[in-house]
């Protein structure tokens, strides 16, 4: 990976497939490794947040060395690689920690990944259905107006979520958050968990909502494609009684 791509911007998925990654290991004699794919699993230095362990990969030497761990080894390895052992695993990958680029790769996307795909690719979208990963997104026909009317209710006591898209995923209802600009990891677990809470509720099973995080543009550009957002954030500003008897907003 070349020193320009240092830069604060959050990656795309596609774009991390392009490039090397950086990723840390357990030692510390200043040395760069470039045969990452003879490296067992253990000897990768995991981040921890309030989330869990996490493998910890970097799209720059600035990056690692501003962000990573003071003083650690680090393996070049290609993102495929990286993303396959995570798969395999069921660890998850977060892309440059602790900088303000910082974003975790969702879970489903995972296999895509590995196999070299940009998820919202139309090669990717072709593939989905018949690996049994991510059905392609549609626009629902009808939502269950109790189903609805609760999904709205939940999102509205949870001031982190900015907008929510509702499609179908398959068989299955899917929902894509977008967490306003001062979330952290820990809000979209919260987020998560209420929702799958209305699914066993309302569905029968946590399984029928598939809650994905769209920090990263490319899976919310793939929401927003198929159809407007479900729920959005109210941030106009709430008049008082005086402005409301004379005819404010």
């Amino acid at each position: 990976m070349t020193d320009e791509r240092a830069t604060a911007r959050e990656p795309r998925l596609g774009d991390l497939l392009e490039a090397d990654l950086l990723v840390p290991i357990r030692s510390s004699s200043g040395i760069v490794m470039y045969d990452g794919e003879r490296l067992p699993d253990e000897a990768f230095r995991h981040g921890t947040d309030e989330t869990g362990a996490f493998i910890a990969a970097y799209t720059s030497r600035e990056l690692i060395e501003e962000f990573g761990p003071p003083g650690s080894d680090h393996v070049v390895m290609a993102p495929r690689e990286v993303f396959g052992r995570a798969e395999a695993s069921g660890e998850r990958v977060i892309i440059d920690p602790g900088s303000p680029a910082q974003v975790e790769v969702p879970a489903g996307v995972l296999p895509f990944l590995a196999a070299g795909l940009d998820p919202t690719s139309p090669e990717a979208m072709a593939a989905r259905r018949p690996h049994g990963e991510l059905p392609p997104l549609e626009p629902p026909a009808e939502v269950p107006p109790v189903f609805a009317d609760a999904l709205r209710t939940t999102l509205t006591e949870m001031p982190q979520v900015a907008r929510a898209w509702l499609l179908r995923a398959g068989s299955a209802w899917t929902m894509g958050v977008e967490l306003t600009p001062d979330a952290v990891l820990a809000d979209f677990d919260e987020v998560r968990n209420r929702l799958h809470a209305l699914a066993t509720e309302h569905l029968g099973s946590r399984r029928d909502l598939i809650v994905t995080d769209l920090r990263a543009p490319s899976m919310r550009g793939a929401y927003d494609a198929v159809a407007a957002p479900f729920y959005a954030l109210d941030t106009k500003p709430k008049g008082g009684f005086l402005s409301r008897l004379l005819g404010g907003d």
